[in-house]
């Protein structure tokens, strides 16, 4: 069988069901590709732009997109005027009407070296009404050659007669097994220090599996020591926290620990919710017989943690520190909002 969209990991039916339809010619002329940041869209987007120029497209002896033509080449290289990338100004929360505007007016200019136009809008939920409202007149009467590809952390976000236009499809994490098969053999992440990593600090290789989600591009940006150093620092003082919530004798410890937090909002919020990953673990493995992990990476010490907790004391303690995430998000003295915490966890 044909290989389709090879660049993706992970995702095998949505990357058939994509493939099929651009072999058989019924590819719609506009996608919503959905996923978490650094789930890799714009990857998709852009292996989706170079498959409906592949000048392979047809043969079934060449996976699609080839990757080596020079319409693939071109796109890949992002050196292919036919390949149009719309993104919000500047720092701009929202995408407003006006660069929807300027997209119209271009749309009917045929394309310059492949027979294809396609328009890779980022940060699609991000669209104002008044925006989504101007794109859809573009929508539903689109140039014969023009094709969108909307990339939305949240489809929902978008209108309901925008939606209504464009199948949604939405990319999965990938596992962690094939997360490390990418790792060790992509050539960025070589290139990034995977293998040496994983040579050097194993550990820290799976902390960064974990950690990412199954997303590919947190995890090369976890590559460097740089950003991956706050987070295995992170991971020790939740680590350290989840232990003295295990000791009922440790309070002046666990005061300690969450002192050791520091006083930066943003950062505090930061721990805090990777200890309710930590949490949420130890309440999955009480409850399912292999689930996904999010914080720990050895499966069987985890699970001898899980079983010194009931789910009742997990609950509980994820309320408090959820109670204590809202009081830092609503501005609340972040000292006073730790030791409030610490006397509700040591009760």
């Amino acid at each position: 069988m044909q290989d389709f969209f090879d660049g993706i990991k992970g995702n095998r039916a949505l990357r058939t069901e994509l493939g099929l339809e651009l072999r058989r010619g019924t590819f719609p002329h506009a996608h919503i590709i959905e996923g978490a940041r650094g789930s890799g869209k714009h990857l998709l987007a852009t292996q989706i732009a170079m498959a409906l120029a592949c000048e392979h497209r047809t043969d079934g002896g060449f996976p699609l997109p080839c990757g080596t033509c020079r319409s693939c080449r071109r796109i890949r290289e992002h050196n292919c005027p036919d390949v149009i990338t719309v993104k919000r100004v500047g720092d701009r929360a929202t995408m407003g009407v006006e660069v929807i505007r300027e997209l119209r007016e271009g749309l009917a200019i045929v394309p310059n070296d492949l027979n294809v136009k396609v328009y890779i809008i980022e940060d699609a939920h991000t669209m104002t009404v008044q925006a989504q409202n101007a794109l859809l007149l573009t929508l539903e009467e689109p140039p014969p050659f023009v094709v969108f590809l909307l990339l939305s952390e949240d489809a929902s976000a978008l209108l309901e007669t925008v939606r209504s236009r464009a199948p949604t499809h939405r990319l999965q994490p990938i596992d962690a097994e094939t997360m490390r098969d990418f790792l060790l053999t992509d050539a960025a992440a070589r290139a990034a220090g995977a293998p040496a990593l994983a040579a050097e600090h194993p550990e820290e290789l799976e902390a960064l599996i974990t950690l990412s989600a199954g997303s590919v591009g947190l995890a090369l940006t976890l590559l460097s020591s740089e950003k991956r150093a706050p987070l295995m620092e992170r991971r020790t003082r939740v680590s350290e926290l989840i232990s003295c919530l295990l000791d009922r004798t440790a309070s002046d410890r666990l005061l300690l620990a969450l002192l050791s937090l520091g006083t930066a909002r943003e950062a505090v919020a930061a721990d805090l919710a990777m200890l309710k990953l930590a949490l949420r673990d130890l309440l999955v493995l009480n409850r399912a017989e292999h689930p996904a992990l999010l914080f720990y990476t050895e499966r069987e010490a985890a699970a001898e943690l899980a079983a010194r907790f009931t789910a009742a004391k997990i609950l509980a303690l994820t309320e408090e520190i959820e109670k204590a995430t809202d009081a830092l998000a609503a501005n609340a003295n972040v000292r006073l909002t730790v030791i409030n915490l610490f006397n509700h966890l040591s009760t």
